[in-house]
């Protein structure tokens, strides 16, 4: 045993393999197959490369499949510019209609009502038609001129003026333009958006419905020039003292007004393209149509309150509360005014029938202006423009300003 375990090692003998499936081939074995570079690459084992997919997936390649490729979008389409001008006109038509024909039509064809259930109901459909299409049209008109303005610019100019003279030239602004308290909402907005302070704004939206030229015109040919002139003189301060009462309080912060993407766009090399009249009106219409349904619903509950108060309040009332004396007369004008939305034009036969009956001036004044300026509708679109700390602090200046200028005149006069 011992000589057979002497003898195994000498009879153990190594053969190399030269070649065997357990071992792996080196790498540079197939870098021939799997260099796409390489012109003796095997196209069975290479992987397809992603810049022969290049031609299929570019449209602009005409070699391009259509098969792989995806449809170029189309262009976005909307309203012609002739259909919306159309849209636009016949908005101000019905407003027209429903202001100054349908509410005596109804008038007239309604029965079986007491006079005072026709008046309010007349005066609520009427106005409810009407300011709702006032509404889209302005808004429209605002947003279409809107579109011309650089926001920046305005800005930028508007810092440059000082507080009074910029005050001054928004309440004038305010006087050219005969709106109404709740249409004259939409044009305050578009100026927060085209830069103008909300301070400044602010002294448009007193101006506008308190006083324009038609008003006073008119209210001159009723009570004479001096009535007319001390009515615009105070409106116009109203106006400005209001802004600049504000005008440290009054942020953008307050406001629920949202600044809005420039029409405008630009090119590849940097210039900017404006946009087509159809592309403006279009923009126009569609936050038209944003605002009036974000917003009908206050204009129809605060002209359906206006109506009862319309209807029901008679003008003897008013006759009362003037005797109370020069201050809480005029307090009491200012609080039943605010509900009773109307326009100056409106408002000047019953200013004139109560002059003749002998109503103190300061009185007529602050309810007249009480009752354009201050309304339950405007406060109701307001409420989507500004805070309610905003809000409350507007409408408590202007009757502030209201109810001095009221005083004022019948301590005087």
């Amino acid at each position: 045993m011992g000589e057979n375990m002497s003898k195994a090692p000498q009879d153990l003998t190594l053969t190399p393999v030269s070649e065997g499936a357990c071992c792996s081939t080196p790498a540079a074995a197939i870098e021939p197959c799997c260099d796409p570079a390489s012109d003796d690459a095997d196209s069975t084992c290479c992987s397809t490369t992603a810049s022969s997919t290049e031609p299929c997936c570019d449209p602009a390649s005409d070699d391009a499949d259509s098969a792989c490729c995806p449809p170029a979008a189309a262009p976005a389409s909307g309203l012609s510019l002739t259909r919306s001008v159309s849209i636009f006109f016949t908005l101000v038509a019905t407003f027209l209609i429903s202001d100054y024909w349908f509410g005596n039509f109804l008038k007239s064809h309604l029965s079986g009502f007491s006079d005072a259930a026709i008046d309010s109901i007349s005066f609520f459909f009427s106005h409810s038609i009407g300011l709702i299409c006032l509404l889209a049209a302005i808004t429209t008109a605002a947003v279409f001129l809107r579109s011309y303005i650089d926001a920046d610019k305005v800005r930028a100019h508007m810092e440059k003026v000082s507080s009074l003279r910029g005050h001054g030239v928004a309440a004038g602004i305010g006087m050219a333009t005969p709106f109404c308290s709740c249409s004259a909402v939409p044009v305050f907005t578009g100026f927060i958006r085209g830069g103008v302070p909300v301070s400044q704004a602010i002294s448009f939206l007193v101006a506008s419905p308190l006083v324009n030229e038609i008003a006073v015109i008119m209210l001159a040919t009723t009570v004479g020039w001096g009535i007319a002139g001390a009515y615009a003189g105070m409106g116009f301060a109203i106006a400005v003292g209001a802004g600049i009462a504000l005008r440290r309080y009054a942020k953008p912060s307050l406001t629920e007004v949202s600044m809005v993407k420039s029409l405008n766009m630009i090119d590849a090399q940097g210039k900017v393209i404006k946009p087509s009249l159809q592309k403006r009106a279009n923009a126009a219409l569609l936050e038209a149509q944003e605002t009036v349904k974000t917003t009908y619903i206050y204009i129809i509950i605060g002209v359906g309150i206006g109506s009862l108060i319309h209807g029901w309040i008679p003008t003897s009332t008013v006759e009362t509360i003037a005797s109370w004396g020069p201050v809480v007369g005029v307090l009491a004008a200012t609080a039943i005014g605010v509900p009773l939305y109307s326009g100056i034009a409106t408002v000047i036969p019953i200013i004139t029938a109560l002059s003749e009956k002998g109503m103190p001036m300061g009185t007529l004044l602050a309810f007249a202006m009480s009752v354009t300026a201050l309304s339950l509708p405007e406060a109701m679109l307001l409420r989507k423009v500004m805070k309610p700390k905003l809000l409350a602090a507007y409408f408590a200046t202007v009757a502030i300003g209201i109810v001095g200028v009221g005083i004022f005149f019948n301590l005087v006069l």
